[in-house]
């Protein structure tokens, strides 16, 4: 399991790119959502659950850790996206000033 952290944006990135908060906000949700789903079913958390009926609550849970894990993956990828652009253009920016 994950650590959990809220990461949440600083001002000036916010006024650039505002939908990085309630992002943060929804991270967070995903972390505390795995956390609980893992404390729920202890077999989620120590891997043991060959055996389990197909459809069970135990394979949906794990399911939803999954797209968690891959929704949580695509949203730090668009942060870092943005981070990239800016840097970019701050280097644009120093390179037009001389």
């Amino acid at each position: 399991m994950r650590q959990l952290r809220l990461r949440l944006p600083i001002p000036p990135l916010v006024e650039r790119a505002p939908e990085l908060a309630p992002l943060a906000i929804l991270e967070t949700a995903l972390s505390t959502s795995e956390a609980a789903l893992l404390a729920s079913y202890a077999e989620l958390y120590n891997n043991t659950f060959d055996g389990v009926p197909r459809g069970s609550s135990v394979l949906r849970a794990n399911a939803v850790i999954i797209q968690a894990r891959r929704l949580a993956t695509v949203i730090a990828a668009y942060r870092d996206s943005l981070d990239r652009d800016a840097r970019r253009e701050a280097r644009d920016r120093h390179r037009t000033s001389f």
